[in-house]
């Protein structure tokens, strides 16, 4: 009984196969690593966003705060989120747990020691993996 017939054709071999996974194997990793890079791109892109429109809200705070309370005694102050719909929001001496919100953004608002005293700088930064993370905006005010 013949269980296999040739009829002449040649099979590959087993070289030629390790060969074809082998390929098969790095263009598959190499486009995980390209899908990888853009969603973690996204995330960062949307935490920037995020962090954009918190600094133009910490502007806007800051355009109906009393500046007075503004002291040289802290490097840095916050406009911590208004809760229960606070009408005057107040600067506070920027600390760890007192300037950072909900979503893990640390809040800081400096002035400039310059000619014009009036220009002020709001950052964010915020902490994805092991990456550390920036956004700023600066408000100069009349």
């Amino acid at each position: 009984m013949i269980l296999f017939k040739n009829n002449g054709k040649k099979g590959d071999t087993i070289v030629e196969v390790l060969i074809a996974l082998t390929i098969l194997s790095l263009a598959m990793s190499i486009s995980y690593s390209i899908a990888n890079s853009s969603i973690m791109a996204l995330a960062v892109a949307r935490k920037n966003a995020e962090a954009t429109a918190l600094l133009q809200q910490q502007v806007e705070y800051l355009r109906i705060t009393d500046l007075s309370a503004w002291t040289v005694n802290a490097e840095s102050y916050c406009i911590p989120e208004p809760n229960n719909g606070v009408a005057n929001p107040v600067l506070k001496p920027s600390t760890e747990d007192s300037c950072t919100n909900m979503d893990g953004f640390q809040i800081s608002i400096s002035r400039r020691e310059t000619a014009n005293p009036n220009i002020y700088t709001t950052k964010a930064a915020w902490q994805m993996g092991s990456k550390q993370y920036t956004a700023e905006m600066t408000y100069v005010y009349n």
